[in-house]
């Protein structure tokens, strides 16, 4: 009997391991063609920023991930990349010593400069 409670513990494991909910799974599909933009300018602009090849490569695969599901012509995207570039080469300076890279990133996703480009191609999608 204890042999056959241990064996059910050890099999039931790798189901609550596994997290199969909603809120588990991407979002990607239920975002808006604004958001989605927004979100790859983001993407792009970690990449750029991110010192480690895994992170640069996680930040490449979500912004691949957001293409993906985006109406826009890859115009769109390599204009949004740019600018994601001019933000991640931003010097930015404060009270502690730090490149505050991170800080660019969230800077380009509030920017004017986003929201007029995300707007423009969002009108022009099909």
């Amino acid at each position: 009997m204890k042999y056959a409670a241990i064996v059910l513990a050890a099999l039931a494991l790798p189901a609550c391991a596994t997290d199969t909910s909603s809120e588990a799974m991407p979002q990607t599909a239920r975002y808006s063609q604004r958001e989605l933009l927004k979100n790859w300018a983001l993407s792009a602009c970690l990449a750029t920023i991110a010192k480690s090849p895994a992170d640069r490569d996680d930040a490449n695969a979500t912004a691949s991930a957001y293409l993906e599901f985006g109406n826009q012509p890859i115009e769109a995207y390599e204009t949004l990349g740019k600018l994601a570039k001019q933000y991640a080469g931003r010097t930015y300076s404060g009270s502690i010593a730090s490149k505050f890279n991170t800080m660019k990133c969230i800077d380009l996703y509030h920017s004017e400069a986003l929201e007029s480009l995300v707007e423009t191609w969002v009108k022009q999608a099909p």
